[in-house]
């Protein structure tokens, strides 16, 4: 997460804000109860974020960005499209450094999807895990709205929805 801050306070002056995403974020809303070895990014690509990952020691290789010595991998930028880069959002400071962290509502949207439309019985657990942990601070109504248009995903945020007990 440190490692994170500075990334964020380097692309600040451009107007880039890198958001926590995927195992990352739910590893941080779990407390560490799920565990990801990689640190995964809403972020888009260009030479300012090329330049703040290798002022921080990073290496480049494919689509991440890493630092063996510190056995730290970044992906970034996340595909196109991925959930956090325009949605709400959890900023916490780290050691006097800002971090950005997708939504839990859109991380809870982003694990209920795998579950519905990949049959994930994993991201079924953690869909649940976070509805429980979060009852009372999510916005039921925002994930209503996201998951009206697909019945099967519209059922599955009112079986959470009943199960957390709101």
């Amino acid at each position: 997460m440190i490692a994170l801050g500075m990334l964020t306070r380097a692309l600040a002056p451009h107007g880039i804000e890198p958001v926590l995403v995927g195992g990352g974020a739910l590893e941080f809303y779990t407390a560490g109860g799920y565990a990801t070895s990689d640190v995964d990014l809403a972020l888009p690509s260009g030479p300012e974020v090329d330049a703040a990952f290798a002022e921080m020691g990073f290496s480049k290789e494919g689509r991440y960005w890493v630092r063996d010595d510190l056995d730290l991998l970044f992906e970034a930028p996340a595909p196109a499209g991925l959930p956090g880069e325009n949605a709400l959002r959890t900023e916490v400071e780290v050691d006097g450094l800002r971090v950005v962290v997708i939504g839990i509502e859109d991380l809870l949207l982003d694990r209920l999807r795998a579950w519905v439309h990949w049959q994930s019985g994993e991201d079924e657990r953690w869909a649940r895990r976070l509805a429980l942990l979060y009852r009372e601070r999510i916005d039921w109504q925002y994930l209503r709205d996201r998951t009206k248009q697909v019945a099967e995903e519209a059922d599955a945020v009112t079986q959470l929805a009943e199960e957390a007990g709101t």
